[in-house]
């Protein structure tokens, strides 16, 4: 059945037609969505502005109700990482190429897929060179920037991110369809709307909403695993699971989540339901907790996207002071990159990946960005390897090059 999917990808694509296909590669019930094709996309909604984050979740619910009582069978919800302005007072930089904020797609035509199938390899894939924006140098600065705002008590951690860039293809399919076959992953996304085309090898969840629960499983904590043996691999995942710094900086973010949780679920119903949880992939280990509320009456998956928004395991703690941290020190806006891409059933239940391991081509202009958490014991050589982990999924079809 994902022969059908990529099929009829390929073919949205030729023609030029909005699409979306959303693919459970791996095939974890408990940790992806389910495998699907949204095709013939309709433009319901870009969102640049809000008064405040009430009037941002208004202005989705709105628009996700139209679309719904016309017969829509889903929304792709695109949300960039500067978005998290409409939903509090966290300050971003201007948006990427003028990308819009919030995105509402949606579809009456849709091809479902069970998890798990994969994603038929092509022939041939292109070999591209991406080049990083920044240097070792500018990166170790960074870093000690950062550690300086932990030890003024100002942050306990901040996710520190750069680009590589290439010009862009004129379109994702071929390399999508290559990493996807070769790292398979809970999260994958090709998705091409009107002025933005994005291939996604994204392991991990931001949040999913079924009925009135909501349950967020974020990562943080990385080892590279490229080229390891068996036991090289099962080394090193035993190291990172007994990592007291990767613990630290995944404990940051669940306690952040909790509280952002608490926000909008009913008092005592947030949990956490596992914690410093090693997951294998094919490139990487990570460390990945769980924590799950139930919806507070009156609350609603656009309440929840606002209160949760952006992942924290893409900012930092405290969120807000992390950011205003990170926009002073990131080269660029970030697009999509550490933002979501969500769909939406009409029954109201959700499914929110946090964009990782992203292609993002628009205007020309093609990145992937990488980068990873800064805590006061970091060093700025290990964080530079940490970061360049993040891209080594890309080597066999992609020249990778330092600044």
């Amino acid at each position: 059945m994902t022969q059908q999917l990529a099929l009829e990808a390929q073919a949205a694509c030729a023609a030029d037609e909005p699409f979306a296909a959303l693919v459970s590669a791996a095939g974890h019930a408990d940790r992806g969505r389910r495998s699907l094709l949204a095709r013939e996309l309709r433009h319901e909604l870009s969102l640049e502005a809000a008064g405040t984050p009430a009037e941002a979740s208004a202005a989705l619910r709105e628009a996700a109700t139209a679309a719904f009582a016309r017969g829509a069978a889903g929304l792709l919800v695109l949300v960039s990482h500067e978005a998290a302005s409409l939903f509090d007072r966290i300050p971003t930089q201007a948006p990427w190429l003028g990308l819009p904020r919030v995105q509402l797609w949606s579809t009456t035509r849709l091809v479902e897929a069970r998890a798990g199938g994969g994603w038929p390899a092509p022939q041939t894939a292109p070999r591209w060179s991406l080049r990083s924006r920044v240097d070792a140098a500018w990166h170790a600065a960074a870093v000690e920037s950062i550690r300086s705002a932990i030890a003024a008590g100002d942050i306990y951690q901040a996710c520190l991110t750069f680009p590589l860039e290439a010009q862009a293809p004129a379109h994702l399919g071929e390399l999508f369809a290559a990493l996807v076959a070769s790292h398979p992953v809970d999260h994958a996304a090709w998705c091409r709307v009107p002025g933005l085309e994005i291939a996604s090898l994204s392991p991990e969840r931001f949040f999913n909403l079924r009925g009135r629960t909501v349950t967020a499983r974020p990562m943080k904590g990385t080892r590279g695993l490229v080229g390891a043996s068996e036991l090289q691999r099962l080394a090193t995942m035993r190291e990172l699971a007994s990592s007291a710094k990767d613990r630290a900086e995944n404990v940051m973010i669940v306690d952040l989540l909790r509280n952002d949780l608490g926000r909008i679920c009913t008092a005592g119903s947030v949990d956490v339901q596992g914690l410093w949880e090693v997951e294998e992939y094919r490139s990487v280990a990570q460390m990945t907790s769980t924590v799950r509320g139930e919806l507070a009456a009156g609350r609603d998956l656009w309440d929840a996207l606002a209160a949760l928004f952006p992942p924290g395991s893409m900012t930092g703690a405290p969120k807000i002071a992390a950011c205003r941290v990170l926009e002073t020190l990131e080269v660029m806006p970030r697009g999509l990159y550490g933002g979501a891409i969500g769909w939406v059933d009409a029954s109201g239940d959700a499914e929110f990946s946090v964009v990782i391991r992203t292609l993002q081509s628009r205007a020309g202009q093609l990145r992937w960005d990488i980068g990873g958490g800064i805590v006061s014991d970091s060093t700025s050589a290990g964080e530079w390897a940490e970061a360049w982990a993040k891209a080594a999924l890309l080597e066999p079809f992609v020249d990778l090059r330092h600044a």
